[in-house]
């Protein structure tokens, strides 16, 4: 497989992941995954997650696989600006981070 196509799935898988609807996941047997819950004060902020942006907004939960995602929150009615920050999800954990005018509060 060449390099080009290679990157393609890997970003494709991405984007799947992060926007499929969490019922997909609850649905599926035997998936270990956990939630990865990014909310704002205000709400309504973009979300970035890896360094890719997410065409969701704050307050948002995502069903993702136990991993540590960097996780960065600006913009939105606030003006709020949290850069990425690890949040690590476990097997059935929620991580819950919290974006505000002062920063992030886990």
């Amino acid at each position: 497989m060449s390099p080009t196509l290679l990157w393609l799935a890997i970003e494709l898988s991405l984007a799947w992941t992060f926007m499929r609807p969490a019922a997909l996941f609850l649905q599926a047997p035997g998936f270990n995954g956990g939630k990865l819950e990014i909310k704002s004060i205000p709400e309504g902020a973009n979300i970035s997650i890896n360094g890719r942006s997410i065409q969701q907004l704050t307050d948002v939960t995502f069903v993702v696989s136990p991993a540590t995602y960097k996780v960065a929150v600006t913009g939105g009615p606030g003006h709020l600006n949290c850069p990425a920050t690890p949040v690590t999800v476990t097997t059935g954990g929620v991580a819950a981070v919290t974006c505000t005018a002062s920063g992030w509060q886990k």
